[in-house]
């Protein structure tokens, strides 16, 4: 099936994501082509970059981009928790660098596969494996490092295989799925620890975890989560997966414009007045942040129209305007229904004040707002919807879920994990 919607949810994040820290320095340094702004976006790309598969298949020199590099010594040393180890078992991977041109935290990783460090790594076939660990900077400088990993058949051992990627829906969340237990049985129990401080327990091996309130202290913030699965009969093995994100909001500083995190659900509560949804906005710097501007980008459901925008004061939406530094404000914001222009369907919101050394602080919050009219309904779907199979999930979620409120993407992929779609 053709995921139409979680390819738009991964391009609406980063581009958004992006695309502001690049308007923002554009509108403030039209002339700004430094080397060191275009290396901190090569280093964005190269942290946002799709991670491979696991059995990496051979790569056409001819067909690799090549960009002008510098060799570092970065990596001091590569630590395996256990070699050999057996096949299909996870293994984490540390590595010990040090930057000679510039903070340590600005150093990135990428372990195999993985975006982070440390990282959790897994073969399937036994023999000899190898894989790659590369460390860069925010420049040009890079190092890389074959390592080799002995990979034994090991029959007996149950173990248990956890993926970890990037939530395609929500910024800042990640998707933990057990996709195979070998030697157990019935039922099983989920006891899950995050590698955050913070734990659950479930009845299936499918969850989701926000990672917005981690504290943004270098390009690449990286989590190993793990998962303990214990049968009906009292056995029980562990599986664990590393996530890594980029640090767009610590880039977003270093780029000149700090912007602020904002957690929220992108599909709000709607009444006759307002357009309601609640937001969690965390300063992750030192000065205080006031807000005193805010633009409303009202796109229409025909998306062969232009979009409205809207510049109002920003305490018509905002409870506070105000957040102290290394501090969160949980609140309400509120949109009056009569700011919108008719057959609204998505709202960018835009809000900005002034920061220390003459710079501005910005927040960024995208909201789909469901189809009110019939016509709303028919041209979104004709504009959205393309895809036959989809269109029958679609229907058939209404059937399940009723068809008095829309069916977001987060409800379809609730009821594929439960086998209803």
């Amino acid at each position: 099936m053709k995921r139409t919607y979680i390819i738009t949810g991964i391009i609406m994040f980063c581009i958004a994501a992006f695309v502001l820290i690049l308007s923002v320095n554009k509108s403030n340094q039209q002339d700004d082509t430094s080397s060191k702004t275009q290396s901190l976006l090569n280093v964005f790309q190269f942290m946002s970059a799709p991670e491979p598969q696991e059995e990496i298949p051979p790569v056409d020199p001819e067909k690799v981009e090549t960009y002008e590099i510098e060799q570092a010594n970065f990596i001091k040393e590569i630590i395996l928790e256990k070699n050999p180890v057996c096949a299909g078992e996870d293994f984490k991977v540390t590595v010990i660098a040090k930057n000679p041109f510039g903070p340590d935290a600005h150093l990135v990783y990428r372990i195999s596969n993985k975006l982070g460090n440390p990282a959790i790594l897994r073969f399937t076939k036994a023999g000899l494996r190898e894989f790659y660990v590369t460390v860069r900077d925010e420049g040009k400088h890079i190092d890389m490092r074959k390592v080799q990993i002995n990979v034994v058949d090991c029959a007996d051992k149950p173990i248990v295989t956890l993926s970890a990627r990037l939530h395609n829906l929500e910024p800042e969340s990640a998707i933990f799925e057990v996709t195979s237990q070998k030697g157990l049985t019935g039922k099983c129990t989920y006891d899950w620890d995050f590698g955050d401080g913070t734990y659950a327990t479930t009845q299936t091996g499918y969850i989701t975890h926000s990672y917005a309130s981690r504290d943004q202290k270098g390009l690449q913030s990286s989590f190993i989560a793990q998962v303990k699965v214990t049968d009906a009969n009292g056995i029980s093995a562990i599986g664990r997966g590393s996530i890594s994100f980029p640090n767009v909001h610590y880039l977003s500083n270093l780029m000149g414009n700090p912007v602020i995190p904002v957690l929220y659900n992108k599909f709000p509560s709607i009444d006759n007045a307002y357009i309601t949804v609640e937001i969690n906005m965390k300063n992750i710097f030192d000065e205080p942040v006031a807000f005193n501007n805010a633009v409303i980008e009202c796109k229409p459901c025909n998306t062969a129209l232009s979009p409205d925008y809207k510049n109002i004061n920003p305490d018509q939406i905002l409870e506070s305007t105000f957040i102290a530094p290394k501090s969160s404000v949980k609140q309400l914001l509120k949109v009056p229904k009569s700011l919108l222009p008719k057959s609204t369907c998505n709202l960018n919101i835009t809000l900005s004040g002034p920061y220390p050394d003459k710079r501005e602080v910005y927040a960024k919050i995208f909201l789909n707002i469901p189809p009110q009219s019939k016509d709303d309904i028919d041209t979104t779907r004709d504009k959205i919807i393309t895809d036959d199979e989809m269109i029958q999930k679609l229907n058939k979620a209404a059937q399940i879920l009723g068809k008095d409120r829309p069916i977001t993407p987060q409800d379809i992929q609730k009821l594929e994990r439960e086998g209803k779609l």
